[in-house]
């Protein structure tokens, strides 16, 4: 029992609570033999240890976040620092974007659907711009690969983020205060306060400031650009009774900046691969106004109660969001002004472009309401749960073109509602000390009503609503070799419902994709418990897999159902302590997609205006050109690429050294990342490539046995610049990833 007079619920399967605390005490302490900490996860909504868990499971501690957030970054930096995780966005502090195993959406759209679930305190947030919170007074961050349709639900084929914050704790007066400042005038400020209020009431209290200065040059507007600040907050109440425990959490978050994710125009070289000679990070040339803006509140409340014969759960979350972002999308300024007199695409010159609109998106009237009832208990062998799911999500998405100075030229809306029910089910039975099996079951109907409206032009509103129901399962078998060695096989399913979106007007529709993947891998403790490893191999097939054709010669997002879709791969984690000062943690993931559909295509990249040839050098087989909204289309087909933004190989290193040193002791920390390169479209092209890169960090510190920190910060500190992402719709457009960043933080735990 979630109590302090009661056992019954301090097992309590489900409880994120529990395991905060659990955590907490089990990485302050290493086992008899001085081997590495015990970790226990929720991947399967109790508390388990990761050998427990027949299925891929990452779980990243307080302290490796916090180093990787010291730079001002936001959640991408967790990007590839687990096996098959990558992260990214082109608006960029908002709506991250979560690819695993190769599988993620590439549209920048604000209703996108996404077949990666982020999972915040056992609330999903579904929508791109939710995801955007920062990440403060974090307990753990744990990344589950592969189909989770049975216990998460919709969209979750490729696998979920899960992210618990520390939750209130009995018995204890603490906290922590931290902050830093480094490049480009970066500041950040945030603690946490927990305290027990009486044997019943506890409540803890947590703060996040960050802000950043405009540190990139625009001479076209006589501005700089790339400033931001933003500012969070998490307040939370723990109760608990006999058999009753309740967690409420209000939580919030305001953002504004001056763009959001900048643009370099023509910072590609048409026939290369990376950024054209002479690029500059700190010079862009834009004739449009940019800003963005968001804020959010939501409020969330658990609840938990032992009757006896089974322990009942109830999660309800409320969250509410606006934002709008608005940009000069081709980086440049139009021909015609200055020095920008020739003809569109020919002189390829940095910074001109014949192109005098900006655009603008955002969420206004926006809410996402879900409510999860849930039973479980364990009777002897065998553990169950069962639980009902209930998801409703309303908003307005506002498009907007808009002129040189910032006004609205054409505004378009569409509203959106998706309504989602299920009932899920989980057993587990223990047939042997040995042999445990696993089988769950979900049915869940899914229901959307879109209606787009042409504000500008007056046009009569348009109504289009699509559903679907669909059955997800699973099965696992999990097989303790020795005491330190578990196997495991996992088959299972999970599905994306069906998709409506209607960006500036353009309506468009995908069918339900449906995953089935099949995995078998291995969990074991080496080197008496000096060290652990975790292998998987993997393979999965995906039926009507919705992909995103995103800009393109059409400067449309249409969405798509290819036939099927194909993934294979292998991941690898690895952690040991190599002396008493040294330890290493490292990573490896290799995965291989490929598009299977004939007759699927997609548009190329735009095309010159005089001589119709096309910007980028594409290298899929032209199919037609055909009439477009905005001038000739020309398609290509796409069979057997692989899927955008899916490199192959993703790895990652940590390297942790300390030496004691009076009233503390000295540490180093130094961490690389890296990925191969990728096509950042369904086409194939030279120049539209996410670049090859190493990235690497560095911490050097003195910590006090007293809770005193302070430290000196690097991220990418080889100042290695490279394509991210790119803009194809209207000239060789890119943006790139953080450059050099060096900083000082101290902090001090109390």
């Amino acid at each position: 029992m979630i109590n302090r007079k009661k056992t019954t619920l301090a097992v309590s399967i489900a409880s994120a609570m529990l395991l905060n605390q659990a955590v907490a005490q089990e990485e302050q302490q290493q086992d008899s033999d001085g081997g590495l900490e015990l970790i226990t996860v929720t991947a399967q909504k109790r508390v388990q240890t990761i050998k427990d868990v027949p299925a891929t499971v990452v779980a990243l501690p307080p302290e490796n976040i916090n180093d990787l957030l010291g730079a001002g970054e936001n959640i991408r930096a967790l990007a590839g620092r687990v096996p098959g995780l990558q992260i990214e966005s082109s608006n960029g502090r908002q709506s991250p974007r979560f690819y695993i195993r190769g599988l993620g959406n590439t549209d920048f759209d604000v209703n996108a659907s996404q077949p990666v679930s982020m999972v915040l305190d056992e609330v999903a947030l579904e929508n791109v711009v939710l995801r955007s919170v920062p990440l403060f007074d974090i307990g753990r961050v744990e990344v589950i690969n592969g189909p989770q349709g049975t216990l998460f639900g919709r969209n979750t084929p490729a696998g979920i983020v899960k992210i618990d914050t520390q939750a209130p704790e009995f018995g204890v007066d603490t906290g922590y205060i931290r902050g830093g400042f480094g490049s480009r005038e970066t500041a950040f400020v945030e603690g946490a306060y927990n305290t027990e209020i009486n044997e019943n009431w506890a409540t803890r209290a947590s703060l996040k400031y960050q802000e950043r200065q405009p540190w990139v040059n625009n001479p076209v507007r006589g501005t700089e650009v790339g400033g931001y600040e933003e500012l969070a907050f998490r307040l939370q109440f723990l109760y608990e009774g006999d058999d009753t425990s309740a967690l409420l959490k209000l939580h919030g978050f305001d953002q504004d900046g001056d763009m959001p994710q900048i643009f370099y125009g023509n910072a590609l070289e048409k026939g290369k691969e990376g950024l054209r000679e002479g690029f500059d990070p700190e010079t862009v040339y834009h004739n449009q106004p940019s800003g963005f803006n968001m804020e959010h509140i939501g409020v969330s409340l658990k609840v938990e109660h032992d009757f006896d014969a089974l322990n009942f759960v109830s999660v309800t979350g409320y969250d509410s969001v606006e934002s709008f972002s608005f940009a000069d999308i081709d980086g440049a300024q139009p021909v015609g002004s200055n020095d920008c007199t020739f003809d569109r695409f020919v002189a390829q010159e940095l910074g001109c472009f014949l192109f005098d609109n900006g655009s603008g998106d955002g969420l206004s009237d926006h809410y996402q309401f879900t409510q999860e009832f849930r039973v479980f208990n364990q009777i002897d062998q065998l553990f169950y749960q069962a639980g009902l799911y209930y998801f409703v999500e309303d908003y307005t998405v506002d498009n907007n073109v808009l002129d040189a100075d910032g006004a609205t030229l054409e505004f378009y809306q569409v509203d959106q509602k998706t309504t989602s029910y299920s009932v899920f089910g989980q057993i587990e039975y223990q047939h042997t000390d040995k042999l445990t099996t696993t089988y769950g079951l979900r049915y869940t109907d899914d229901d959307k009503e879109l209606v787009i409206n042409r504000v500008t032009a007056g046009d009569p509103l348009e109504y289009y609503s699509k559903g679907d129901s669909y059955l997800n399962w699973d099965f696992a078998v999990r097989y303790e070799l020795t005491d330190d060695t578990t196997t495991f096989f996992r088959a299972g399913n999970a599905s994306r419902g069906p998709v409506t979106i209607g960006r500036f007007g353009f309506y468009s529709e995908a069918e339900t994709e449906t995953l089935t993947s099949f995995e078998v891998g291995i969990k074991t403790s080496l080197w008496d418990d000096n060290a652990r490893l975790n292998v998987t191999a993997y393979q999965y097939d995906i039926d009507d897999q919705q992909l995103t054709a995103t800009g393109g010669e059409a400067n449309t997002n249409s969405l798509l159902n290819a036939d099927n879709t194909t993934g294979r791969g292998i991941e690898m984690d690895f952690e040991t302590i190599l002396n008493d000062n040294w330890r290493l943690n490292f990573n490896l993931g290799y995965n291989k997609t490929e598009i299977e559909a004939e007759d699927l295509k997609a548009e190329r990249c735009a095309a010159q205006a005089v001589t119709e040839i096309a910007i980028c050098t594409n290298l899929d087989p032209v199919v037609e050109t055909v009439d477009g909204f905005f001038g000739p289309v020309t398609t290509v087909r796409i069979n057997g690429n692989q899927l955008p933004r899916a490199p192959k190989w993703i790895a990652n290193i940590i390297l942790n050294y300390e030496q004691p040193f009076g009233e503390g002791y000295l540490y180093a920390n130094t961490d690389w990342n890296y990925r191969n390169a990728s096509p950042t479209t369904l086409y194939e092209s030279v120049e539209f490539v996410a670049e090859a890169r190493w990235l690497g960090g560095l911490r050097l510190g003195y910590k006090t046995d007293d809770g005193f920190d302070v430290a000196l910060v690097g991220r990418n500190i080889t100042d290695e610049i490279v394509v991210d992402g790119g803009v194809d719709f209207l000239n060789l457009t890119a943006f790139i990833n953080e450059p050099r960043f060096w900083g000082i933080e101290m902090g001090y735990k109390f």
